[in-house]
């Protein structure tokens, strides 16, 4: 008895290990964290993945499948502290570290269970058994060597800088984890006055969407080159903003004076609060910055340098004092006025626009809605805060990066030049450091005595070597207590864990435990022909990968990429808890199956967003599934038969299937997903269902040609609708669908002139169709004469006894019309003839005869006697027609039976065809 899920074991041990003697097409998973259950958009990306692979396996290649967990990092880390009820990093450190760490490591698999089930289930073949996690030892280690790589090469550098900061989580975050947060938020933004220092009644206008910067105010910049005015105002005060923005003064003002920003430089100011620590010579005074505009805010920037980069850069520069005036929890310190002490600085804004109004220094407030930085992992406002960090140069291969992206080919083929382009054009340093706990620890030594001797350790061996200790794991704590002493010096770790970006980034090499082992594999696979995620991996796992490619092995580390889009709901919204309009993958697949969701992600273009919703499923999925097991039970209701030449509608229907092998193929081969899909529902549903399926109603011999495109659709959709593939593929063959082998075309049987013939064919008897339907005369009832209406159509004979077939009709004419060239029209005769007439009805009566066999539960070969009760008016009409019904109904006899006589029957049934009445009887006579 056939059973699926050992079919399917077997399929997936048998296609997802690495063959040797095939050729390989490789393929590299990015890792899942699997401390929350999968989503829509896992299955989305997933079942990208699959139909690749499976695609590239059936024509014969190896195609390896490793999975792989991603397992470090603040996804894991805030969710634990969620769990454990605790709110910041003190909280963990009161906690405990070690058992903070502990739970991590426990938490990491929490729903491994629910993701090794829904890859099962959505058929997604992938080695489960043996795949590649983040937190393992040989992973780290890999890790390791990559880092004292880019140590060596000097790419692995410690700075201080402005980086974007989580207060919750107590870390630095990097670009393109800041890329993935933004959300647009409402705020104000505040314009202050700064009193000019001796200059009674005299001020400078900047302004500032972070007013809890104000109280580490040490600078104004100006643009040297843009032109400034100085205005008095109602009340007497003059005040000096840009000329172009002028229109942020309401009332009466006269402008006293006018002058380059270059003529502003060195006017000092009075600080808006007094605090030592943030005052030198240099400091609150007006200072040159080009990158000073008018579009925004007054042509007067104000300057906080720990909290800005180029405000910091500009610091540095005219050496102002480096002092934060908030801690890295986002709360004042004690050195900020006492009314901002200890509290958080998004909390104290309202009393700092209160004070600066009682001071009469708020000129201004100002409702802004802008994109502002969140936590991608616990949704707190970012800071741009300074500290001292480990950071990866990546502007100094950022011409690299760029030239070997163009290497890449991308699905679909903007984002090559577009999203993931400009964002590599302006690549920032890489933030790498983690002031967290659960992490790959940042391999990095340093001296107690002389903080600038540094050991960069790439090793397991190395450091065993040099610390004289065994390592068993290479996280916190354990490698926090390992000290190294070299030449009668002590070193100690830097305390920081890494970006867990870079554990995934890392992934195409961490995973072979590369260099240590596995060096000709990995080799081999790099770069890798395949790899697909969402589009914002285009800031995540696919700039990562691409970084340390061109960094440690100056290549890219892929060669082609599907960029899913977003899955959103029916209105294409994006879906939250909030709007309540999730779908959990469960509730779907239990109401549509696995292949129906399958589908509708190749509705639409890989790259574009998908409009998810059961409704959008029965619309454009379900539909086709439905006719794809129908089309099954026809065929094993179908009769063997000897083989006869081939008629034309069974020449065109192998033509088109032939075109269909060679289009779905190179559609796959191009990385294209919708259109194949496209092309095989729109074949099974027209050309195959509508067409030649009704075309051949009433022929015997048809089984080996409705076999034959059976079997190579099954083959074709394999990649997509595992389920429904591999039902219709077991009438031809005992073997897994996925094991076998991918069509090939044979161009001997593409005709392209039947096809176009056929494709006028479709035109003319749709026109017909719609013809008889106005003037309401059914298909069983025969008409004289049709009028073909349009170009010169060369038709065989053949295609010609066809379109009468099918229209029903005794005779064809055509006349030409340049109007209707391409759009026939059809016009019939509609005088139906006694012959014609009784024809119909010997058509309407056969039809019932049959549904009656159907339901009595007769076969085909199954004789009977039938007997029609009727009036001696209809009856005289049907004998005319009595060799035809008996021809069509499989009737040992006919038998015509008026309403006076009187007889009895087991199986009667009524029947009614315009205005005629009466009964069928049927008497089985056995085969």
């Amino acid at each position: 008895m056939y059973n699926f899920k050992d079919v399917e074991r077997h399929a997936r041990e048998k296609s997802v290990q690495n063959d040797p003697k095939k050729k390989l097409f490789s393929f590299l998973e990015g890792p899942p964290t699997a401390n929350a259950p999968p989503g829509l958009h896992h299955l989305e990306v997933r079942t990208f993945k699959d139909i690749i692979c499976k695609f590239k396996f059936m024509n014969g290649f190896s195609v390896p499948r490793k999975g792989g967990w991603d397992c470090h990092g603040l996804p894991v880390e805030v969710q634990v502290e969620k769990k454990l009820k605790l709110d910041s990093k003190k909280d963990v450190e009161k906690y405990g570290v070690d058992k903070f760490i502990k739970q991590c490591r426990e938490d990491v698999f929490s729903n491994i269970k629910e993701w090794n089930e829904s890859t099962e289930e959505l058929n997604y073949l992938i080695d489960l058994e043996k795949p590649y996690a983040t937190l393992e030892n040989d992973y780290i280690e890999s890790v390791w060597w990559s880092l004292k790589e880019l140590y060596k090469k000097g790419l692995l550098y410690e700075g201080y800088k402005v980086v974007p900061f989580c207060t919750r989580c107590g870390t630095p975050l990097s670009s393109h984890e800041v890329a993935q947060g933004y959300k647009d938020v409402k705020e104000e933004s505040v314009y202050i006055a700064f009193k000019i220092k001796n200059k009674k009644g005299e001020y400078i206008l900047a302004w500032t969407t972070t007013p809890w910067t104000l109280p580490g105010n040490v600078g104004l910049a100006v643009n040297p080159k843009v032109d400034y005015v100085k205005v008095q105002l109602d009340d007497g005060d003059s005040i000096i903003l840009g000329k172009e923005k002028l229109n942020l003064i309401k009332g009466k003002y006269k402008v006293v004076e006018k002058f380059k920003g270059k003529d502003l430089v060195g006017i000092e100011y009075e600080p808006l609060y007094d605090i030592p620590e943030t005052q030198n010579e240099n400091s609150h005074k007006i200072i040159p910055a080009d990158f000073v505009t008018t579009e925004d805010g007054t042509g007067v920037v104000h300057t906080a340098v720990m909290y800005g980069e180029d405000d910091y850069n500009l610091g540095k520069e005219v050496g102002l004092p480096e002092v934060h005036t908030v801690g890295q929890d986002g709360k004042f310190l004690d050195i900020a006025p006492e009314f901002l002490r200890g509290r958080y600085v998004k909390e104290a804004e309202k009393d700092i626009k209160e004070d600066l109004k009682k001071r009469h220094l708020l000129f201004k407030v100002e409702k802004i809605e802008h994109a502002y930085p969140h936590c991608w992992r616990c949704d707190t406002p970012l800071l741009y805060y300074g500290i001292n960090s480990w950071f990866i140069k990546v502007s100094s291969i950022r011409g690299k990066i760029v030239e070997a992206n163009k290497k890449i080919n991308w699905y679909p083929s903007h984002i090559k030049e577009g999203r993931f382009g400009k964002w590599l054009e302006g690549a920032k340093d890489w933030s790498l450091s983690r002031f967290k706990f659960w992490g790959t620890p940042l391999p990095i030594w340093k001296n107690v005595s002389n903080p600038d001797d540094i050991l960069a350790i790439g090793s397991r061996d190395e450091l065993e070597k040099l610390s004289g200790k065994k390592l068993k794991d290479f996280h916190k704590p354990e490698i926090d207590k390992i000290k190294i002493v070299k030449n009668g010096k002590t070193y100690e770790r830097v305390k920081d864990v890494i970006d867990c970006w870079y554990d995934s980034g890392s992934s195409s090499f961490a995973q072979f435990h590369y260099p240590f082992e596995n060096k000709n594999d990995f080799e081999k696979r790099f770069p890798y022909d395949f790899i697909s995620e969402a589009i914002d991996q285009t800031r995540g796992w696919f700039y990562t990968l691409h970084v340390l490619g061109v960094a440690l092995f100056d290549k890219p580390a892929y060669k082609n990429v599907i960029c899913a889009g977003h899955v959103v709901d029916e209105k294409g919204e994006k879906m939250s808890k909030t709007k309540g309009n999730m779908i959990k993958p469960r509730e779907i697949i239990d109401s549509a199956g696995v292949d129906a969701v399958r589908l509708q992600f190749c509705t639409s273009d890989a790259g574009n967003q998908k409009r998810f919703s059961y409704d959008l499923m029965k619309e454009q999925v379900l539909g086709f599934l439905n006719v794809m097991y129908n089309l099954n039970n026809y065929y094993k209701q179908l009769e063997s038969s000897e083989k006869q030449k081939l008629n034309i509608e069974d020449k065109w229907i192998l033509s088109k299937l032939n075109s269909l092998i060679k289009e779905v193929t190179e559609d796959l081969d191009n990385f294209e997903l919708n259109k194949p899909y496209e092309k095989i529902s729109n074949f099974v549903g027209n050309d195959f269902s509508r067409g030649y399926i009704k075309m051949t109603r009433d022929r015997e011999n048809i089984k080996e040609i409705v076999g034959e495109v059976l079997e190579k659709i099954s083959l074709l959709l394999a990649p997509f609708a595992p389920h429904i593939s591999e039902y219709v593929y077991e009438n031809f063959s005992e073997k897994t669908i996925h094991l076998s082998s991918w069509p090939k075309a044979d161009v001997k049987k593409i005709n392209v002139k039947i096809e176009k013939d056929f494709e006028i064919l479709s035109n003319i008897i749709e026109s017909g169709l719609a013809e008889r339907d106005k003037i309401q005369i059914g298909l069983k009832w025969p008409l004289k004469n049709a009028t073909i209406i349009g170009g010169e159509y060369n038709f065989s004979k053949e295609i010609i006894e066809l379109i009468k077939s099918q229209l029903n009709v005794k005779n064809i004419e055509f006349r030409e019309s340049h109007a209707n060239k391409f759009s026939p029209s059809v016009e019939l005769d509609t005088n139906l003839t006694p012959e014609l007439e009784a024809e119909g009805y010997a058509r309407e009566m056969s039809r019932m005869i049959q549904a009656f066999r159907k339901n009595l539960g007769l076969n085909k070969k199954d004789e009977i006697e039938t007997f029609i009760i009727t009036d001696d008016e209809f009856a005289k009409i049907l004998k005319t027609q009595e060799n035809f019904i008996m021809d069509r109904t499989n009737s040992k006899r006919i038998k015509f039976v008026t309403t006076a006589e009187k007889e009895n029957f087991k199986n009667t049934t009524d029947f009614k065809v315009k205005d005629k009445r009466g009964k069928i009887g049927i008497i089985t006579t056995g085969k």
